[in-house]
């Protein structure tokens, strides 16, 4: 929490090496590396919860399935309407499953976990929707 709130840089050190540097904020919305991801996801506490572990995750797309999808937001993008936009626009169902939203330096930066639940067209233009957008979007899998 220190970091978050005073540095504007930040250097992961493994072995000795330094492995990843850059701004605080880059390094907390995109890190690069594993053992900077591993760091940031122990912060941040936006690990899959557990009732998601559990579940039986393919990674292609069947018939009926719905889509987990992990989204990041940072700045102005945490701000945007996007599941609003998924529901209306691409005729998809939306259940959040965990949210988290902080500030670092004074710069919002969100995560979101949804399920999104739409026929095989709906779902490939709402995820091309979240591709185009200011969003880091990560399609987790896919369940029944």
């Amino acid at each position: 929490n220190v970091v978050k709130e005073i540095c504007d840089r930040v250097a992961v050190i493994e072995n000795g090496q330094i492995i990843e540097q850059g701004t605080m904020v880059d390094l907390f919305t995109n890190p690069q590396k594993t053992t900077t991801k591993e760091f940031v996801a122990s912060i941040q506490h936006n690990d899959l919860p557990d009732f998601v572990k559990k579940l039986d995750l393919h990674k292609e797309y069947k018939s009926g399935d719905k889509a987990l999808v992990s989204l990041s937001f940072i700045g102005d993008s945490a701000g945007e309407p996007v599941v609003a936009v998924l529901i209306k626009k691409y005729d998809t169902n939306v259940n959040i499953l965990t949210a988290n939203i902080e500030n670092l330096q004074d710069t919002p930066f969100g995560t979101l976990l949804i399920e999104l639940e739409g026929d095989e067209g709906h779902l490939k233009q709402a995820l091309d929707y979240l591709h185009s957008r200011k969003v880091k979007d990560e399609v987790i899998g896919y369940v029944s």
